[in-house]
Formats: structure tokens, C-alpha cells, sequence
């Protein structure tokens, strides 16, 4: 399944290459120049999933800055094993709440113990998974058309004028 990612950025095609230089060294990835593009290698994240993805950037001058497009070729990924075995056991814990009530002479440690091991299953996978994809790679370029760039507000606050 190959995907292309597309991006409008407020940026000159050589802020537009400086830029994802500076991104994917960021993110720990690989960016070999060529010409007005070149090859891009990112790690990527995806619940439980983590790989990489290889592909070509192309990076055209457009009527508001430059246009980049970001056409992945190959994406290799893996799933966490210990994480799956975890929320495994988080799913043993939901059977285990829903089963004392139904099961007669079991003791209410059973819903308990099932409440643990849900809670367990949250703390050690659900609260750390993450999404890191191609799209939010492009996206931390630069800003967008109409977008307000990030940082300190404009003007001289010492002076006491406003922004």
C-alpha cells in the first residue's frame, strides 16, 4: 500500500529543503538531498505498531510558497509483542469482571483482581501508545498558508508597544 502525503507550506523551495533537513534529523530519520527534493527515511508509530517508511520528496514552487509532496514507496512495520500480551491480560481482566456475577460460589476478589489487571493493561500499553505518521512529519515543516508561525509575538515588549 503506497501512500502520498501534500503538504502547502508559507516557505521558499530552500527554507522548504532546510527545513526537512532540520525535521527529519529531529525525528531520527535519514534525508539525502537531490536536486530540488530527494530520499526520505522516517521511523513512524502507530498504536502498537512501529516501522519505517522510505520515499521520495518533491518540493515545486506554488502561488503561496512551495508545495511538497512526500510519496512513500516502502514502509516496513512490526507490532510490539509484549505489548499485545499485555492488553491481552487487560482483556482477561474485563472476562473476569463480567464473569463473577454470573459465575455462582466465586469470590468478589474475582472482580477485583479483574479490575487490576485492566487498570495494569492502561498504565504499562494504553497510556504510552503514540501516532507519529508522514503526515505529521510534513505538517511540523513550516507554516501553512494563513497560518500564524509559532513563536514570540511580534513587536518590542520591553519597550512597553504592543505586538
Amino acid at each position: 500500500m503506497l501512500s502520498q502525503y501534500e503538504i502547502e507550506l508559507e516557505l521558499t523551495p530552500d527554507e522548504a529543503i532546510e527545513a526537512l533537513s532540520d525535521c527529519a534529523e529531529a525525528w531520527n530519520g535519514a534525508w539525502n538531498r537531490q536536486g530540488t527534493g530527494g530520499q526520505l527515511t522516517l521511523p513512524v508509530a502507530a498504536g502498537v505498531r512501529t516501522g519505517i517508511v522510505h520515499g521520495s520528496v518533491s518540493v515545486r514552487s506554488s502561488a503561496q510558497g512551495v508545495h511538497v509532496v512526500f510519496h512513500v514507496e516502502r514502509s516496513d512495520y512490526s507490532t510490539n509483542a509484549a505489548a499485545v500480551g499485555i492488553l491481552a491480560l487487560g482483556a482477561l481482566g474485563v472476562l473476569a469482571m463480567f464473569a463473577w456475577p454470573l459465575l455462582p460460589g466465586t469470590s468478589p476478589n474475582l472482580a477485583g483482581s479483574g479490575f487490576i489487571l485492566i487498570l495494569l493493561a492502561w498504565l504499562v500499553v494504553g497510556s504510552r501508545l503514540r501516532h507519529k505518521s508522514a503526515a505529521d512529519f510534513l505538517a511540523s515543516l513550516g507554516p501553512r498558508p494563513g497560518e500564524q508561525p509559532p513563536g514570540p509575538p511580534v513587536g518590542d515588549s520591553a519597550r512597553g508597544q504592543p505586538p
